[in-house]
């Protein structure tokens, strides 16, 4: 009960929460990975069905409007394949591997961000072990899971796939086929969820636990969020930036 209290404690008040769970931040990481992984589970779980109808539904428009210029034998086949399942079974297994990359995602996020500040721990703080820092990371991703299971329930209620993360909806493409910007690639990454683990892990490194100065944990968390939003940014930059090549 002491260590779930200060767990608790923590998510506010990560200084005086760290602090307080004592010996146990040495395995504490591994409950909090999975609760993590539960929750990217539950969303998936959710969005999947609602993803795929999405997918199904802007698949079926855009052929029905090439299949208007196809020929009548052409045109029957088409809707033949359509209604044999295939696309279905696609959509599955892309489903199946989006939970599994999901899971491998929330596994990775954890560990980067541990060795991330562990590095810098190495660097301005010292005496700090690598299995303190993982709890510290995977306390930070804590806020994700709350916004996972939030966003699981209302998708589930409502039946509506929430498409764009973060403030990405503000300059996300009308066109789902059009290129992402980059102020998307950005947006995305911005919501109240991240910015409350990010929160944490500043108080954390505050903490007697890791041990930062406040000059330096805030030089850390500038470095980290920095790397971070260029890193996560890359992949829509690129893939818009494809995108755009292949529709000019």
């Amino acid at each position: 009960m002491h260590t779930l209290a200060s767990i608790l404690t923590a998510l506010f008040r990560p200084t005086r929460g760290l602090d307080q769970v004592g010996p146990a931040i040495r395995w504490l990481w591994i409950p909090l990975a999975v609760v993590l992984i539960a929750s990217v589970v539950c969303k998936a779980v959710v969005a999947a069905p609602l993803q795929a109808e999405a997918q199904q539904a802007a698949a079926r428009a855009a052929m029905e409007q090439e299949m208007e210029k196809m020929p009548e034998a052409d045109r029957a086949r088409l809707e033949q394949d359509l209604s044999s399942g295939e696309f279905d079974t696609a959509v599955g297994i892309a489903n199946t591997a989006a939970i599994v990359f999901g899971v491998v995602g929330a596994l990775v996020a954890i560990f980067y961000v541990a060795t991330f500040f562990f590095i810098a721990a190495k660097t301005w703080a010292g005496g700090v072990s690598y299995t303190s820092m993982l709890s510290a990371a995977a306390l930070m991703f804590i806020p994700h899971a709350i916004r996972n299971v939030i966003q699981a329930i209302y998708m589930g209620a409502t039946g509506v796939f929430l498409a764009h993360p973060g403030l990405g909806a503000l300059v996300a493409p009308q066109d789902p086929s059009a290129a992402p910007s980059v102020a998307y690639a950005f947006l995305s990454q911005i919501d109240i969820w991240v910015l409350w683990g990010l929160a944490i892990m500043f108080g954390a490194l505050g903490s007697k636990t890791l041990g930062f100065t406040k000059k330096h944990a805030a030089t850390a968390m500038i470095a980290f969020v920095a790397i971070t939003m260029i890193l996560q940014a890359l992949p829509t930059i690129i893939s818009g930036a494809f995108m755009g090549a292949v529709g000019a």
